[in-house]
């Protein structure tokens, strides 16, 4: 293999692991251009960054809790910190394997395919080390701790075997997974679902580890139970030729070193066939579908059209994470408490559970939501629609309810079962928060697909530039602080009138008051932009 060449190859590859931070790169050289600007350098830099940052955060959280007297929080945190790690290198592999779309440009080149794999490999341990990192100081404690100095050779090695691991296991959920995909006929779609759950799937675990409270007997921390394979970190140092070790360490590093050996015989020559080939039997495939294919009604069409304009991984996600944050920072802390917390809570306060389905709804409909973008996901297709022989305004009030369905589904089922199942609420008051959340998704929604209209932008390469147009980072802030603390408080101030004039009498003013408004700005759209529309 020609080392040039794989290091060139790995610089090109770096771009692709991180979409995101690239197009960010790229703004800030547009408003402030630098001279010598490299992006692959910079990216490296901000990884690099991030790593140390992640290192040196949990120094102080994990030198406060014995690990050698909790075994099962050492796994605990070892199990949390790996699955972080492993998602978020599956997604930089699979933006680099299957989304760079290079392969095709690469095989005219004089580039081997094994040296174009392992570039690619390469340029996403960054984006895999990040998650990791913490893990390190983690082992390099515990066993300072155990075995003293001779701890830190063996947290050095420990931590490069948990490394190797995990960026195997990942490799090979990226070439499973990414095989599936390149032979889907439905492959963006399917695309953005995965990556998308990828994405939930690296974030929340560090959420809920930093909301759920400590188990405290009296004064003393109770440990967690001790989970399989990740307690052979914690064997190998105390018992390192015990059975427990043979089976948690010894036998798991056997069968990585297996699955490595079939990267390199299997999965590694196989890669250019996969993305050169698949892709023309999905043309061809495609193809026949469209020839034998039925007829369909020009309003299931544009539903089709409305939803498969919504096939972008961080929109998606940012239009489902914001809402569902709340349930992660408010109802984590009580959620093993449901069943006394719907005790305090009677089916009288129906105007409070529908004041705070307001505020969840604002959440819902932001610029960074399906219905604040929707307009400029058309491209250039948005001036084509305009000349067809049919009403627009009747096309955007129908695209409008249709990216409103899709945006609002997933947090009205979140919710309606927390509220329900989990805090065991009463029936009238799960629906009011749902009536609520509802509402002002719709009438707010509406605002923003207004704003999306009037900062149109046709020519985006990246979604996140739709995010930033008008000041949108500034809004979407003043949005979630802003229902955070006003929330908090326009609620704790219902309760303590409902409590100290009467329950009933209150909540019903309360749920007139919020008709009144919700109606009022529905008239305001209505006159400032669907009217304007005519």
């Amino acid at each position: 293999m020609d080392k040039s060449r794989i290091w060139e190859l790995i610089k090109i590859n770096i771009l692709y692991s991180n979409p995101q931070s690239l197009t960010m790169l790229r703004k800030q050289q547009v408003k402030k251009k630098k001279k010598n600007f490299s992006a692959y350098k910079r990216m490296m830099r901000s990884q690099l960054l991030q790593i140390l940052l992640f290192s040196v955060l949990y120094i102080f959280v994990f030198g406060m809790i014995d690990f050698v007297k909790y075994p099962g929080y050492f796994t605990f945190y070892m199990a949390v910190f790996t699955l972080m790690a492993m998602v978020n290198a599956f997604i930089a592999m699979y933006s680099v394997f299957y989304e760079s779309n290079d392969v095709k440009t690469m095989v005219y080149l004089p580039v081997k395919p094994r040296e174009l794999y392992l570039a690619k490999f390469v340029s996403t341990l960054g984006q895999g080390m990040i998650f990791l990192m913490p893990l390190l100081t983690l082992l390099l404690i515990t066993y300072w701790r155990l075995i003293g100095p001779l701890g830190i050779l063996l947290g050095l090695v420990s931590f490069a075997l948990l490394f190797l691991t995990t960026m195997t296991l990942a490799l090979w959920v990226n070439s499973f997974i990414g095989r599936i995909i390149v032979r889907s006929a439905h492959r963006k779609l399917i695309s953005t679902v995965l990556m998308t759950l990828a994405t939930f799937g690296a974030v929340i675990p560090i959420l809920f580890l930093n909301m759920t409270p400590a188990a405290v007997d009296g004064l003393t921390l109770v440990d967690r139970p001790i989970i399989p394979y990740f307690r052979g970190f914690y064997d190998i140092a105390v018992a390192p030729f015990s059975s427990a070790s043979l089976l948690n360490f010894w036998l798991p590093l056997v069968l990585v070193g297996l699955m490595i050996a079939g990267i390199f015989i299997k999965v590694m020559p196989t890669y250019y066939q996969e993305v050169l080939y698949q892709g023309v039997a999905k043309v061809k495939k495609a193809s026949k579908a469209k020839a034998s294919a039925k007829p369909e009604s020009l309003k299931r069409v544009m539903v089709k059209h409305h939803l498969s304009t919504l096939q972008q991984t961080t929109l998606v996600t940012n239009t489902y994470m914001m809402p569902l944050l709340y349930v992660i920072m408010f109802m984590v802390p009580i959620i093993n408490d449901g069943a006394r917390f719907s005790h305090l809570i009677t089916w009288q306060y129906f105007g409070v559970a529908f004041l705070l389905g307001c505020l969840i709804g604002s959440i819902c409909a932001t610029p960074m939501s399906f219905v604040g973008v929707g307009i400029s996901l058309e491209r250039a297709n948005f001036y084509f629609i305009k000349t067809l022989p049919f009403s627009f305004k009747t096309f955007l009030k129908e695209k409008f309810m249709v990216l409103l369905g899709a945006q609002v589904i997933v947090p009205l089922i979140v919710y309606g079962l927390v509220g329900l199942v989990v805090l065991k609420l009463p029936i009238l008051v799960v629906l009011a928060c749902l009536a609520g959340m509802v509402s002002m998704s719709i009438i707010q929604g509406q605002f923003m697909f207004k704003r999306d209209y009037k900062h149109l932008e046709t020519n985006w390469q990246e979604v996140t530039q739709l995010f930033n147009r008008g000041s949108g980072q500034w809004l979407v802030f003043g949005l979630v602080f802003g229902n955070m603390i006003l929330g908090t408080i326009l609620i704790g101030i219902s309760i303590v009138l409902a409590q100290a004039i009467n329950v009933l009498a209150v909540n019903i003013s309360l749920l007139a008051l919020l008709a009144i408004l919700l109606a009022s700005l529905q008239w305001t759209v209505n006159r400032q932009f669907w009217g304007q529309l005519d």
